[in-house]
């Protein structure tokens, strides 16, 4: 109990020298050693930060410049945001990790903006330039980036294991506001809290209803959040949509595929790597439609999340199909579940699947009937890749599920794009 008492004290202490940012500048890092020195169960946390707050300064200089701003959000993250949640389980835990790290996070930034007469006292420290840079961030990208390192921690912190998280943590949180911190125009902060809310509800929700673990419900808020802020909440109503009929499909006669022995595991639970390999092709669609604006990803998008949705729909109904599952590769017999075997009830359902996607697009005002035939083509196809990875380098063992669920959507992705650039655009 000492040990872990003295631990908690340095590892708080380590949280707090983000205090100092302001006024010290490169001279925290004297801080950073003594704590190094003094207590062993922090040095990798110590040297993890110390390192970030390095960078910081060496690219300061370059087109590569690491804000230290988001820095300091990264010494919170694995300190305060730990200790504070330390007490809390699953779920509990990760939404207490989260709020306490968005919190003092967001304070964290508005720390870095101190009156210029203050950081002046250190010129030589780089205080003033980095009071300067945290000073000209709206509110809306303050709130932005603080979440984000919220979720990014929270996240980090439950999916890694204890003797990772000291590194995982703070580089992994650092780097997902670094990607996301260029120009972009964000809306008002009370419309990003309301999605906020709107996106931890779906999960809370998900977690009770048994469909998704407190990984995945990080994750889901994570893909939530950046869809909506990038594209539209019409474009996350189409993942929400696969979210849903995946985890209703995956319970479709349960029963029947435990007598089989192909049931998904732990009840039909849902985790982060079924999410991101689902959601990552779609999500970097969004992001890219939001940066260009051409319609262009708009139909890769529409093709990734038709291919996630008519293959989750295809193998959950067609494993129950009473024919005999056929190899796609060869079209002999196999037994049902066995990797890249296809029946007619899970084509079927897959053209259901992408055709479902096609029109709640077309409903909601994405895209006008082009779209819907990219959608039914892009998911049939991108269905189909899946099954072949499955037949070929899933059975060879190159690749898990979640890849060829990844390598699938990126291929339905490519499907959508190519018949917008090739036939919908006019311009090729």
């Amino acid at each position: 109990m000492r040990s872990m008492n003295r631990e908690g004290i340095a590892r708080a202490c380590v949280g707090m020298t983000v205090l100092l940012f302001p006024y010290a500048g490169i001279y925290s890092l004297l801080a950073l050693l003594a704590l190094f020195l003094a207590e062993r169960k922090v040095r990798v946390l110590a040297a993890s930060l110390g390192f970030l707050f390095l960078l910081s300064y060496v690219l300061d200089s370059t087109s590569f410049e690491l804000p230290l701003h988001l820095v300091a959000v990264s010494f919170v993250a694995p300190t305060i945001g730990a200790l504070a949640s330390s007490r809390f389980q699953d779920l509990s835990k990760s939404l207490v990790y989260l709020a306490t790290t968005t919190v003092l996070g967001y304070i964290a930034i508005l720390w870095m903006a101190v009156p210029p007469y203050l950081s002046g006292a250190f010129p030589l420290a780089g205080a003033a330039s980095a009071a300067t840079a945290a000073a000209g961030i709206e509110p809306e990208r303050i709130f932005f980036l603080a979440t984000l390192g919220g979720l990014a921690g929270s996240f980090l912190d439950s999916a890694s294991r204890r003797a990772e998280r000291d590194f995982a943590v703070p580089f992994g949180s650092c780097m997902v506001m670094w990607l996301f911190s260029f120009d972009y125009p964000l809306p008002e902060v009370e419309y990003m809290a309301g999605i906020y809310v709107f996106a931890l509800a779906l999960g809370i929700g998900a977690y009770r209803m048994k469909a998704a673990d407190a990984e995945a419900v990080l994750s889901m808020v994570i893909v939530c959040l950046l869809v909506i802020f990038f594209a539209d909440i019409f474009w996350f109503l189409l993942l929400l949509s696969f979210y849903l009929l995946g985890s209703g499909f995956t319970r479709y006669r349960y029963a029947r595929k435990q007598e089989l022995r192909i049931a998904q595991s732990r009840g039909g639970v849902r985790g982060y790597k079924n999410v991101y390999s689902n959601s990552l092709i779609p999500l970097t669609m969004a992001v890219f439609y939001g940066i260009y604006g051409s319609d262009l990803f708009v139909f890769a998008f529409l093709g990734s999340v038709a291919t996630a949705t008519g293959d989750t729909l295809a193998s959950e109904i067609g494993e129950t199909a009473r024919s005999t599952p056929r190899m796609i590769t060869t079209f002999k017999k196999v037994d049902p579940g066995v990797d890249g075997g296809v029946t007619l009830l899970g084509e079927a359902s897959s053209v259901f699947g992408s055709l479902f996607t096609g029109i709640l697009a077309v409903a909601t005002g994405m895209v006008g009937y082009d779209g819907l035939a990219a959608a039914l083509l892009g998911g049939f196809l991108g269905t189909n890749f899946d099954s072949l990875l499955g037949a070929t380098l899933q059975q060879r063992g190159l690749l898990s599920n979640n890849g060829v669920n990844l390598f699938a959507t990126l291929f339905g992705a490519l499907v959508g794009g190519g018949l917008w650039a090739f036939i919908f655009s006019g311009t090729i």
